[in-house]
């Protein structure tokens, strides 16, 4: 299964000045390694592990070096979408699109589905002449369904959670926010996964909070977000996550005003803006100031 990643090995080893007779010493005999080496023999998972710790390297220190220092494909898939849908490129979030349609029908692989509904999300928000169609009920329940479904939310996971979040109804983003803190949890010293769920809590307060122009209205989630707050800090954002942790204090002012406390509220987001300019953030300390100048045109 890994005869692809000999010569890696092999440019790695030399690299690091390290012969075949010691890299192979104590995990499998030289000439195996010589084979795998040259692409001649496959090896085991095991094995594997043991050649790279002989090298002090991890498995995604490798795939980055095997994949010519570029993200594997499914952080290379999630990369491309999102640089897409931030440069609102509708026709590259088409062709995006289309690839993983052609692909779902070619394999019958229902990833490839979920992964065209999470363009197809991103397409809807960004292009102008966009007609909404309406996602089907049967996209939504497969959608939901898969993600209940996994006992293990990973990386991929996580992403298209994110990605799909906005097309559903609030209780069962509740649900399945709540499933994603607790099924993704034996990941959480993973960084990649830590720093996908933070996403996810705060995407789902934000969601909850709702709109600018719904800020008048009745709110009836207050139990639910400051579970969700709780969940964050048990994630415990790192100290040197400066950005997120300034965001978490916007979040936490955007709620407060959403709850009748409007100049608790304030105090906390004007407090999130001034250490934005600290940082010389200046395009995020703007958008926060149009954010909180939005709210107040509501209230």
């Amino acid at each position: 299964m890994f005869t692809e990643y000999g010569k890696t090995l092999r440019m790695i080893r030399k690299q690091k000045g390290i012969t075949l007779e010691r890299l192979a010493d104590g995990v499998c005999s030289v000439s195996f390694l010589s084979k795998f080496e040259r692409g001649e023999s496959d090896i085991t998972l095991g094995l594997m592990t043991r050649l790279l710790e002989n090298i002090m390297m991890n498995f995604d220190e490798f795939l980055y070096i095997h994949h010519d220092y570029q993200p594997d494909k499914l952080e290379q898939f999630f990369k491309t979408t999102q640089s897409a849908y931030l440069n609102r490129d509708v026709d590259q979030l088409r062709k995006l699109k289309d690839v993983q349609l052609k692909k779902w029908k070619q394999y019958g692989v229902e990833t490839y589905h979920y992964n065209a509904l999470l363009i197809e999300v991103y397409e809807s928000i960004v292009d102008k002449d966009y007609i909404d169609k309406g996602v089907q009920e049967s996209d939504i329940r497969l959608l939901s369904d898969y993600l209940f479904r996994v006992e293990v939310w990973g990386y991929y996971e996580l992403m298209l959670y994110n990605g799909t979040l906005l097309l559903l109804h609030p209780d069962l983003v509740i649900m399945l926010s709540r499933t994603a803190y607790e099924k993704s949890a034996r990941f959480r010293d993973y960084a990649k996964v830590n720093d996908a769920i933070t996403s996810v809590l705060f995407n789902t307060i934000v969601f909850l909070i709702g709109p600018v122009n719904r800020f008048h209205e009745e709110f009836t989630y207050q139990k639910e977000i400051s579970e969700f707050f709780g969940y964050l800090e048990t994630v415990a954002i790192p100290e040197s996550n400066l950005i997120e942790r300034v965001y978490l204090l916007q979040l936490k002012g955007a709620y407060d005003m959403r709850t009748g406390k409007i100049e608790v509220g304030t105090e906390k987001m004007n407090q999130a803006i001034e250490l934005l300019k600290d940082l010389n953030s200046t395009k995020m300390a703007n958008n926060m100031e149009q954010f909180l100048m939005q709210i107040k045109q509501f209230l």
